[in-house]
């Protein structure tokens, strides 16, 4: 079972990795792609905090892109 999550996690981290692909402005993909690394590193060396990687991948997961932050603008 932990390896199931692991696995989800780890596509987790991967989606948000090719999101911050496709993102026009370089600090918000670099910031994305900081998430993705820290997921890895909690996957790696966390043995186990979900309490921990999970809320921060579902926050990183609902992050609006780029793109529609500039339209919201006046």
């Amino acid at each position: 079972m932990v390896w199931l999550i692991d696995l989800v996690l780890l596509l987790a981290g991967l989606v948000i990795w090719t999101r911050a692909s496709n993102e026009g402005d370089e600090a918000w993909s670099l910031f994305l792609r900081s998430i993705a690394c820290l997921d890895l590193a909690f996957i790696t060396f966390g043995n186990g905090q979900l309490l921990i990687e999970i809320p921060v991948l579902v926050l990183a997961l609902a992050l609006p892109s780029a793109a529609s932050l500039e339209r919201r603008r006046p």
